[in-house]
């Protein structure tokens, strides 16, 4: 379900989908050229044309970069833009905060998750900075597993053996924990293609993975921000809790 471009909130009818889904594309969110504009900033960060400093790329799950908006404001404006904030509101039933932001320069092809094992009450805004297709590997979801179980760090044990990492024990003991949860649904997988500007919307329960990318090495430029409610006390980080109006705040729970 799609909606054009967003500068209020989502009709009745989004909320719906959303609600049962778990997710929603919306359309036409940013113009072509915001769009490419950024895709050249990042490249040329990438290829050394511009320098900026802590920029650096991360190879797991496909090359991206982690809270660049902490010290990019590219990414920053991205993140907080007006255009997000009565959207993600409507999803989370509060004023969202941000909190992360990540950066691809090509499909993840990353397994199925939920994000909400990682960042406790979280949602996300999946920015398609090119057209994203079946070629450079879309974002894989199964719609309404956000309402099913939710695997957290009580159900996988954090005890790493000798020689350990944390990539194998989230490939040991995580992703299998993920899959038996995808089975138990017993919903079918989708694949969301996106054009340029879209962004997804989907809650951080939502069992989801990156899809196979059937051309590699072909560039898929996406920006995911995420995001917590406002009155969320389920927040173990000192990241800077960011609202649309710029303000920060550090409030966590130790």
């Amino acid at each position: 379900m799609t909606n054009k471009s967003q500068n209020t909130g989502l009709t009745e009818d989004q909320k719906k989908f959303y609600q049962e889904n778990g997710y929603i594309i919306l359309s036409c969110v940013f113009s072509t050229t915001e769009c490419q504009d950024f895709v050249g900033h990042m490249e040329d960060l990438e290829n050394g044309k511009k320098d900026l400093e802590h920029f650096g790329q991360q190879s797991t799950y496909g090359f991206r970069t982690f809270n660049q908006h902490l010290y990019d404001p590219w990414a920053l404006n991205f993140l907080i833009h007006p255009r997000l904030a009565k959207p993600l509101a409507d999803c989370m039933g509060d004023e969202a905060e941000a909190i992360q932001t990540m950066h691809f320069y090509q499909g993840s092809e990353h397994p199925r998750h939920q994000d909400q094992y990682y960042l406790p009450d979280c949602m996300s805004a999946w920015i398609a900075m090119v057209d994203v297709t079946d070629k450079n590997g879309p974002l894989c979801v199964q719609p309404g597993s956000h309402r099913g179980r939710l695997i957290t760090k009580r159900d996988v044990s954090m005890e790493f053996s000798s020689g350990e990492t944390y990539e194998d024990q989230q490939a040991n003991r995580y992703f299998p924990a993920v899959e038996k949860v995808f089975m138990e649904n017993g919903v079918k997988e989708i694949e969301l293609q996106a054009n340029q500007g879209d962004v997804v919307l989907f809650d951080g329960r939502l069992i989801h993975g990156g899809a196979k990318v059937k051309e590699p090495g072909s560039p898929r430029h996406a920006l995911a921000c995420h995001y917590i409610p406002y009155h969320s006390e389920n927040w173990d980080r000192d990241w800077p809790r960011i609202g649309f109006n710029g303000t920060r705040r550090i409030h966590f729970q130790n």
